[in-house]
């Protein structure tokens, strides 16, 4: 029988930790990796494994990725957030995939913010590659948005079960989220993109008609229209600040 290793990247992370580690309480090993969270996230995992490490400074999501990943002793990976958790039908297929042949499988992930689930706006479905051999691959090493590499011959294969993820709570924790995003995507675009209000502004205007509309983000109600401008604002932002730090890098 092949075993998996369970791994979550996590920081303060008290309100939801509790239910993501209920979830995966099947698997052979629990794996933390934290950052500095100075709640009672680590207080909380300790009741569902011992297995708990920390990192004295933050490399970006894929190397901290990479690093969680290097002190797990399993056959399998799975890749879980501190605000998901796996419902009992994507527990199963893992525990079938896991005794087949070598292979990355996708699971999709359903979100809700602000308390309502969100199942357009371009967010649903949502197929992600989150399962596979430790062996085979890891992440990227991008600051933000990293991504699983997936070797030439391997087409991801989809299995059932849904992945549930608590993004935003209220506006206040999405706007604690981005500011954390926003810095961590001009600092990985400094050299990649050209920062700028209007090129910010006219993408935004692009993001927000795409979301509500193209992606049927109106069908989602007042969360839809409240995304779709949240997206619209945070793209500006994003350009804004790319601007500032390279105007700043320039005059160093």
């Amino acid at each position: 029988m092949s075993t998996i290793s369970i791994i979550i990247i996590v920081k303060n992370a008290e309100n939801f930790i509790e239910r993501a580690l209920k979830s995966c309480s099947w698997a052979n090993e629990i794996i933390i990796l934290d950052s500095g969270s100075t709640d009672n996230t680590i207080k909380i995992a300790k009741n569902y494994t011992k297995n708990i490490h920390y990192s004295k400074s933050w490399p970006g999501f894929g190397k901290q990725r990479q690093g969680a990943q290097k002190l797990a002793s399993s056959d399998w990976i799975f890749m879980l957030d501190a605000d998901e958790y796996i419902d009992e039908e994507l527990k199963n297929s893992i525990q079938t995939a896991i005794n087949s042949s070598p292979q990355i499988y996708q699971v999709n992930r359903l979100s809700k913010a602000f308390g309502r689930e969100v199942r357009h706006s371009g967010w649903y479905p949502d197929w992600i590659s989150r399962l596979y051999p430790r062996n085979l691959t890891q992440y990227d090493n991008a600051l933000v948005h990293e991504k699983l590499i997936i070797p030439d011959k391997y087409k991801p294969k989809k299995i059932k079960g849904t992945l549930h993820h608590d993004t935003y709570k209220d506006l206040g924790d999405y706007y604690k989220k981005m500011s954390f995003y926003i810095d961590s995507w001009s600092n990985q675009n400094l050299k990649k993109k050209k920062g700028g209000f209007f090129k910010g502004f006219f993408r935004g205007q692009w993001a927000f008609f795409k979301m509500y509309f193209i992606k049927l983000g109106f069908l989602d109600g007042l969360t839809g229209i409240t995304l779709a401008f949240l997206r619209y604002e945070t793209t500006i932002m994003k350009y804004v600040d790319l601007k500032f730090k390279q105007s700043q890098k320039n005059k160093k």
